[in-house]
């Protein structure tokens, strides 16, 4: 005996796909949309589901809660309605707050500083005398292109770090960039250590970039590896090159600009150069911004 065939096609309840078509007629953006595409009604209605899907991505991305929250099936992503020769399909696009942040790291060439500092801004960061000059100069730059370095000195975890990288987080965020936050005891060896070796195109290439990118950090300056070939070959052309082209510079140190000074004369010929470096830092920075010795990080 011959089975008995039966094809069995289970349609999407029609109380379900009217509850999709009142949220598309409740979606101000999505009808904007649909009629930018010029999709008729009748195709709209046939495809609620994927309509229903847009729809969706929509009013969560209205109340985004933030790229590292993003709770969606397909998070990161929204999905994108398509009409093409009389069909409707949906893709799968990046997010703008995931394209934001994307363009927003890519300010940063090197950042030497910890992920978690990436969410700082200005409002983060305690107020105290010092911190307010800083501010106030980085401001300066903002508003008025007024180039002045920025140096900040102080004990051990009083913020002069986590300053440096507020400031240049909102400078990333006004696209300010390429910005370079270098931890000058690792780059500054590194240099030093390109000098020395076989590919001198590399050391040239490095230096040049050091020297000209918009924004340049040097943290913990004064604790980095020291000797002639730092100094004259590295540190004065970078800065020197800065100071002619009126570069934003931050440093961040222990040390106050004379002390800088004498930690690089280590000879006589060096001491004339290591006053050359001391006073481009303080014609450039004009004062030094103290943070104090108490610490709160």
């Amino acid at each position: 005996m011959e089975k008995l065939k039966v094809n069995i096609h289970v349609d999407t309840d029609v109380s379900i796909k009217e509850e999709m078509k009142r949220a598309y007629e409740n979606c101000p953006q999505a009808i904007k949309y649909c009629n930018d595409l010029k999709i008729p009604q009748e195709k709209i209605e046939e495809n609620i589901v994927k309509i229903y899907d847009f729809v969706s991505d929509i009013n969560y991305c209205n109340k985004c809660p933030g790229i590292k929250k993003c709770n969606k099936t397909n998070p990161l992503l929204c999905t994108k309605i398509i009409y093409s020769y009389g069909e409707i399909d949906r893709q799968l696009v990046p997010c703008k707050e995931l394209l934001k942040d994307i363009a927003y790291k890519r300010q940063f060439v090197i950042r030497d500083f910890d992920e978690s500092w990436l969410d700082s801004s200005l409002r983060s960061v305690d107020k105290n005398k010092g911190r307010d000059i800083a501010l106030l100069k980085y401001r300066q730059f903002i508003k008025e292109g007024d180039n002045h370095w920025i140096y900040l000195n102080g004990g051990k975890n009083t913020g002069r770090s986590y300053l440096a990288a507020a400031i240049t987080c909102d400078a990333a965020r006004r696209n300010k960039g390429p910005i370079v936050f270098l931890n000058s005891t690792l780059r500054l060896r590194e240099l030093n250590d390109m000098g020395y070796g076989k590919n001198k195109k590399d050391f040239d290439k490095r230096l040049e970039y050091y020297s000209n990118v918009p924004i340049l950090v040097f943290d913990d300056f004064g604790n980095e590896f020291k000797n002639d070939f730092v100094r004259d070959a590295i540190l004065f052309p970078i800065l020197s090159t800065r100071a002619n082209k009126r570069l934003f510079t931050i440093f961040t140190s222990d040390f106050e600009i004379e002390e800088i000074e004498t930690l690089y004369s280590n000879t006589k010929a060096g001491a004339i150069r290591a006053k050359q470096i001391a006073r481009l830092i303080k014609s450039m920075a004009e004062e030094e911004i103290n943070l104090g010795d108490l610490s709160i990080y």
